[in-house]
């Protein structure tokens, strides 16, 4: 055995060669490593699913699931379509996705999650042609995959600010109550509760964001901190027109559009340095105020 050895030692290696197989080595290595690359970048979801985590948010009610559902229809077809066009993807990612893009609608301004939206559309559209086709992006697509990506990681940094907690947690940051409306209209009953800070927000003070629903209908509740810097769900929506007056002591605005049955209220309590917003399919103006009224008069 050790004679094999001696004389296997003795045969030299042409130059040539050995420069082939070190550059065949770096070629396999840049090959691997461009995979790598690839698989990890435009993985759909590998963004939206280490936020969710990140961000401990807690997806719960039955909204959340209506509205995934609505959005997945909207931008994709259907959730059989959206995983049909992604077959490298495993499910756990396509199931992190649908909660993201419900956490970006609920959290991003109605501008910023049209944006948003079409923005991933356009990279999974690219990175379905690349997985059907199994094969490498072509350099025109790895182009604009580079160029999606950046322009997406901008929002995910924003929805990344986001931190949840417990009420109990977030009463101890604040010198106002949180408050739940004693008066509920008939049929309606509470689906969820989500206590929010953004933490690129200066105050960093806790969002409060009470849903209720009955059937296919529902109301959003909205208790924030008065902050002339920080965009209520009111704001956001950008109503047509909007009623301010007095109400047992207590300042009310409400708003409309000429176009759709939703509309919004807003009612504050200056003396304690908060506000009530509420957000309602089809309740009355009366409703509405009397279910504020039950929040701030304590």
């Amino acid at each position: 055995m050790n004679n094999i050895k001696q004389e296997l030692e003795k045969i030299e290696i042409p130059k040539e060669l050995n420069y082939r197989v070190a550059l065949g080595i770096k070629q396999a290595n840049m090959e691997e490593k461009r995979k790598k690359r690839y698989s990890k970048k435009w993985i759909l979801g590998s963004v939206a699913s280490m936020m969710i985590i990140g961000t401990g948010f807690a997806f719960a009610g039955s909204h959340i699931v209506d509205a995934t559902s609505s959005l997945i229809n909207q931008l994709f077809g259907s959730k059989e379509e959206l995983i049909q066009s992604l077959p490298d993807e495993p499910k756990e990612s396509l199931n992190s996705f649908e909660q993201h893009l419900a956490f970006a609608e609920q959290y991003l301004s109605e501008e910023e999650f049209a944006t948003y939206s079409q923005l991933i559309k356009e990279q999974i559209k690219i990175v379905s042609n690349i997985q059907t086709e199994n094969r490498k992006p072509n350099i025109e697509e790895e182009q604009r995959l580079e160029e999606l990506s950046a322009a997406i990681e901008i929002y995910d940094a924003k929805l990344n600010t986001f931190t949840t907690h417990t009420i109990d947690e977030a009463q101890q940051m604040i010198d106002y109550p949180i408050t739940k409306p004693t008066f509920i209209p008939e049929g309606y009953k509470q689906v969820s509760e989500e206590i929010h800070t953004d933490e690129s927000h200066v105050g960093k003070d806790p969002i409060v964001e009470l849903k209720y629903s009955k059937g296919e209908f529902g109301f959003w509740i909205t208790q924030q901190k008065i902050d002339k810097n920080q965009k209520d769900e009111l704001e956001k929506r950008n109503f047509e027109h909007t009623e301010s007056y007095s109400l047992k002591e207590f300042e009310f605005e409400y708003v409309y559009s000429e176009d759709t049955n939703v509309t919004g209220m807003r009612v504050f309590v200056r003396e304690k340095g908060y506000k009530m917003t509420m957000i309602a399919d089809i309740l009355t103006k009366e409703e509405m105020e009397e279910i504020l009224l039950s929040m701030v008069e304590k």
